[in-house]
């Protein structure tokens, strides 16, 4: 057991001499809840990215070979906006994990992870899936509409393009992994052990991110017969689709705090062009705010109302669906309190007696000389 332990401590001074950053993380750490051998450990890493750079060369260089120069594929170079951490919650000693190639020890983001991201983007916003008043050409890009079948496929049939892992480009190895930091707030109402106050520590969590240049392929793969100009046109606007996405919603973990986009400098090709989006600006309500909405035909899985808020076109489930009245139907105007909207979603609250009463209620006044609490003198 002492040789045990001590091969363990050993790994602290074996590490530095390190050359993969993958193995290092999954099989050079010592000490589990240290967070200096944490951080450690993740410099480590950081350092040894830089080593794997001859192989890694040759390597991206035998890749880009295996993309024929018949073969119909399209490739860009982005670079992140800011960072981007793809593998946040994957399995992992240090719980934060990174998805680095196999191989290399490379940052690598999965194909599957950027097709998903252009599916749902497809749907969300090309199709404008929360618009009433989306055409029909719009509807064809929603999930089961046939342009995005064709583009994505289904569960028997994986669509005419096909979207490859984005290897980072050797240039942008040196630096690449960036040593970061998240600060949880409020940890013990966050696992139910107490309310959230102003006496709580943040707990900060060392991860890595990664910073630089990715190159980003697509390639047609439908049939054989089908008419070049036709097969590009839909290979072009498939990587259209993905630099939208990548840009204006980013990849992988942390995207609503700005991880994960990806932006290129380069104008995009040119091709058939994406739906006509809707010209009208969208008005998002506030937090509690009371508004008309129109309650739908469509009901949430448990029978609830769902109403729809003309202004944003967002649709969403009333919370205390009990709560309004038995004589109310499909069609009906109300007045709804929202209880929490985002660009993408949003949800009501029918206003009961109590909502009622505390509009009725006059706000609190305090005196300029009692704002700021009591004060010794």
């Amino acid at each position: 057991m002492t040789f045990m332990r001590q091969a363990i401590i050993d790994l602290g001074q074996r590490r530095e001499a390190g050359t993969h950053p993958g193995l290092l993380l999954q099989k050079y750490l010592s000490a589990q809840k240290d967070p200096q051998e944490r951080r450690a450990l993740l410099s480590a890493a950081q350092k040894a990215a830089p080593n794997t750079g001859p192989v890694y060369a040759e390597a991206f260089a035998r890749w880009i070979r295996s993309f024929p120069e018949d073969d119909l594929h399209l490739a860009r170079q982005l670079t992140t906006a800011s960072r981007l951490i793809v593998g946040l919650g994957s399995e992992n000693v240090l719980e934060t994990g990174l998805r680095l190639h196999h191989t290399y020890g490379v940052p690598i983001i999965p194909g599957s992870a950027l097709k998903g991201l252009a599916s749902h983007y497809c749907h969300e916003v090309w199709g404008q899936r929360l618009a009433p008043e989306a055409s029909q050409e719009n509807r064809r890009f929603q999930r089961r509409g046939d342009y995005h079948t064709l583009l994505f496929g289904k569960t028997e049939d994986g669509g005419v393009i096909a979207f490859h892992d984005a290897w980072l480009v050797p240039e942008a190895l040196d630096g690449a992994l960036r040593l970061d930091v998240m600060t949880p707030h409020h940890p013990k109402w966050q696992t139910n052990e107490a309310p959230p106050t102003d006496f709580d520590s943040p707990n900060p969590v060392s991860f890595l991110s990664v910073a630089g240049t990715f190159e980003i392929r697509v390639s047609w793969i439908g049939p054989t017969g089908t008419q070049r100009d036709l097969a590009e046109s839909w290979t072009s606007l498939a990587m259209k689709l993905l630099l939208k996405a990548l840009a204006d919603w980013g990849v992988g973990g942390k995207t609503s705090s700005g991880y994960g986009r990806l932006v290129s400098l380069e104008a995009t090709q040119s091709g058939p062009q994406p739906p006509p989006a809707s010209t009208k600006t969208v008005v998002l309500p506030k937090t509690n705010e009371r508004v008309q909405a129109r309650l739908l035909e469509q009901r949430t899985n448990k029978g609830g109302w769902k109403a729809v808020h003309e202004g944003s076109g967002l649709s969403g489930a009333i919370n205390n669906t009990n709560d309004v009245p038995a004589d109310k139907a499909a069609g009906d105007i109300l007045e709804l309190i929202v209880a929490h909207v985002n660009e993408r979603e949003i949800g009501f609250r029918y206003p009961t007696a109590a909502d009622e009463a505390r509009a009725q209620r006059p706000p609190s006044r305090k005196s300029p000389a009692n704002r700021g609490g009591n004060r010794r003198r």
